[in-house]
């Protein structure tokens, strides 16, 4: 193999298949990025067998071939080029010599017959979405799925169609967060379960979309081409949790304020409530003010945002990390609290429609 390219856009593809290399080193061969010139580019794969990325470069092929670098070394050093052409060559599948300017380094190969191939879906349904309502959708639930691998099904996040409504839900014990797009499809009442690591690369390429972006899925894949890089992902196989018997109704006490004044209070408290082991915030609805509290042996606040309250008096206390997450995906100018009791879920909202929803378990405290 041998081949010249842009250094910048070595860079770049390097970065974004890395992010499909495993977490848990438990399988030699999958620490690689597999790289093969052909036919004018050059293709770097990454792959954990989960989630596959695959990105194509133009290149100025000379010889044709394909070799499989350590990927971590491989990243950590074309990342530290300047933007300057690169070539590579690699002669007898040992190792891949880097030449940028007049200097080289040379990275150890690995067997690239080894390597697992990525295999094309075979596609039964898709769905099209606007790009920036793909970002909002994402980023408004995915902060929500669990993290630990005691309940898998957590991991992912619910991708729920019907009537061209695209809800996506994601919960994991403690709070739950749910949105809803509008898509393009042919097909309806279907659901996918897709993991939230999964969504997070579909974000992080979405800004290089045109203003459409295509979802392909068959019955244990999805696939996201965007600009010549490739994602394809398995999805979670299973049924998740009935999210609809966990939403409350018949609210007491409903509470509406600006977004960016409740969470600069939030932030506030907490900077002393992390210093407090349950990380403890309280909330007291009472007459035109919600009143927030934190306290730990290092200090306290207390702060009040006005609000309009409707019912009954209340305080009622959050992890206070919690909290934060819902203001931080919230963007409009208000949002609305809904409240039963103190020790009911609260629901957090638009205060004038369902395009997202969000729920976070209180926290018991004694008094």
């Amino acid at each position: 193999m041998k081949l010249i390219c842009d250094g910048l856009a070595l860079s770049e593809a390097v970065l974004k298949v890395s992010k499909a290399m495993p977490i848990k080193k438990n399988n030699n061969i999958l620490e690689g990025i597999k790289l093969v010139a052909k036919d004018g580019y050059l293709t770097l794969t990454a792959t954990d067998l989960e989630l596959s990325i695959v990105k194509r470069i133009a290149a100025d092929v000379q010889i044709e071939g394909e070799v499989l670098v350590l990927g971590k070394f491989f990243t950590d050093f074309v990342k530290s080029l300047d933007g300057e052409q690169i070539r590579l060559e690699c002669v007898g599948g040992k190792s891949l010599t880097i030449k940028y300017g007049e200097n080289e380094g040379f990275i150890k190969c690995m067997e690239a017959d080894e390597y697992p191939e990525v295999d094309s879906i075979d596609e039964q349904s898709s769905l099209v979405l606007a790009r920036d309502d793909l970002k909002a959708l994402i980023s408004k639930v995915v902060f929500a799925a669990a993290t630990e691998d005691s309940r898998p099904i957590l991991k992912g996040v619910l991708f729920e169609l019907k009537s061209g409504i695209l809800t996506a839900v994601a919960l994991d014990g403690y709070r739950l967060a749910l949105c809803k797009k509008p898509v393009q499809t042919e097909v309806d009442n279907v659901s996918y379960i897709i993991p939230a690591r999964t969504l997070v690369e579909v974000l992080r390429l979405a800004d290089e979309a045109d203003e459409d972006i295509r979802m392909v899925f068959s019955r244990e894949k999805m696939m996201v081409e965007i600009n010549n890089t490739q994602l394809i992902s398995r999805l979670i196989m299973g049924d998740y949790i009935n999210y609809r018997n966990i939403i409350s109704t018949g609210f007491t006490s409903t509470a509406t304020l600006s977004r960016d004044r409740v969470a600069d209070s939030v932030n506030r408290a907490g900077i002393i409530s992390r210093t407090d082991k349950n990380n403890t915030i309280r909330f007291e609805l009472r007459e035109d003010l919600v009143l927030i509290d934190a306290k730990s042996e290092f200090g306290n606040v207390h702060e009040s945002v006005p609000a309009q309250i409707e019912g009954k008096d209340c305080t009622i206390s959050f992890n206070c990390r919690y909290i934060q997450d819902v203001l931080n995906a919230v963007d409009d100018e208000f949002i609305k609290f809904n409240i039963k009791t103190s020790s009911s879920p609260c629901i957090f909202t638009k205060p004038d429609g369902d395009e997202y929803l969000f729920l976070v378990l209180p926290m018991r405290v004694s008094s």
